[in-house]
């Protein structure tokens, strides 16, 4: 994932940049705070006054990493000057592309190794999906842009359920090897294949 340019203001923001670098760079497991604090240029000793862990530095960066997702998607969907089309291609554009930022492997990486973590992104799945795309989808039949006769909880329900094929590996890997093969590897892509299908549907336009 990339780093802004500006050099850090403090210590603490300085770990929380290379931090989330290699985090996203290596995965979770493959990180150790002695590297850290060697790229870093100060000692173990220093690092941990910032931070009790390793685990408590991921769930630093995940919160930040978060927050700023969340504070845009809230821009996106406050937006009184965005038609509707125009502010649902953007709220899932923009999520598209943070999950472009998070592969697979670093997620069940912090699944296996981080539960601390991955119950973080667990609750953020249900927020994502229960006020956020609900109050979108609300906001669309309001303005005759999605169908009234739809139950909007079964419509939440399948979102939520799309987020979570796309953060638990272990639930495709349950499934026949015919069907996974044709999945992309890339979250971003699920994610985009999955909302086409809660939107168009599967049937042929006659």
């Amino acid at each position: 994932m990339a780093i802004e340019a500006q050099a850090p203001k403090d210590p603490r923001e300085a770990i929380l940049q290379l931090a989330r670098q290699l985090f996203f760079e290596k995965g979770y497991s493959k990180v150790l705070m002695a590297d850290l604090a060697r790229q870093l240029g100060m000692s173990k000793k220093t690092l941990y006054l910032y931070f009790d862990g390793k685990e408590d530095l991921l769930k630093a960066v995940i919160k930040e990493y978060l927050a700023e997702g969340r504070q845009e998607i809230e821009r996106i969907l406050s937006d009184s000057q965005l038609q509707f089309q125009e502010k649902a291609s953007r709220y899932f554009s923009y999520v598209g592309s943070r999950l472009l930022a998070v592969n697979r492997q670093l997620m069940d990486d912090i699944r296996k190794h981080a539960p601390g973590s991955w119950q973080l992104l667990h609750d953020y799945r249900i927020e994502a999906a229960f006020m956020r795309f609900n109050a979108l989808l609300q906001e669309g039949m309001e303005k005759g842009y999605v169908r009234q006769d739809i139950n909007r909880s079964l419509a939440v329900i399948l979102y939520a359920s799309a987020l979570e094929t796309i953060f638990n590996p272990d639930y495709t890997r349950q499934l026949p090897g015919q069907l996974t093969e044709a999945i992309p590897d890339n979250a971003s892509e699920v994610f985009d294949g999955l909302v086409r299908i809660i939107f168009e549907g599967v049937l042929a336009k006659k």
